[in-house]
């Protein structure tokens, strides 16, 4: 009789060491994100925020255009972002920065290629800005 139970337990057991593992393969891959959802959106706007908090430049920045986005499951979910930004007309003091001009003249628009990584915990509303770098376009 424990003969019989030895096989089936040992089989089962190999089957949840191999959900195991493909679970944490299938978590710590990326994949390409709609740049248009509603999540994704979010995380954009935060990083902007913040990249606005720690710059420097009295002027508000704007994304001009998002290169490409990703999605990646872990313990909450991290997106990886890499946006083109330029400078506004409008200062950060300002109401309305969302639809605030961007500068026309190359000097004063100030392109910029931004790479963030944000983690967000959404059932517990966290964000952060996991990598913040820019360098000049």
């Amino acid at each position: 009789m424990a003969q019989r139970l030895h096989s089936p337990l040992l089989l089962l057991a190999a089957l949840a060491l191999a959900l195991a593992v493909n679970s944490q393969k299938l978590q710590s891959r990326s994949w390409d994100a709609d740049v248009n959802d509603k999540d994704v959106q979010e995380a954009l706007k935060f990083a902007l925020s913040e990249y606005n908090k720690a710059s420097n430049d009295e002027n508000h920045s704007r994304v001009l255009q998002v290169k490409s986005a990703q999605k990646q499951v872990v313990a909450g979910i991290n997106y990886f972002l890499d946006v083109e930004i330029g400078r506004t007309k409008c200062t950060k003091s300002e109401p309305n920065k969302e639809s605030c001009p961007f500068y026309e003249q190359p000097d004063l628009l100030r392109k910029k290629l931004c790479s963030f990584q944000i983690y967000t915990v959404p059932w517990l509303s966290e964000k952060s800005l996991v990598k913040s770098h820019c360098h000049d376009a």
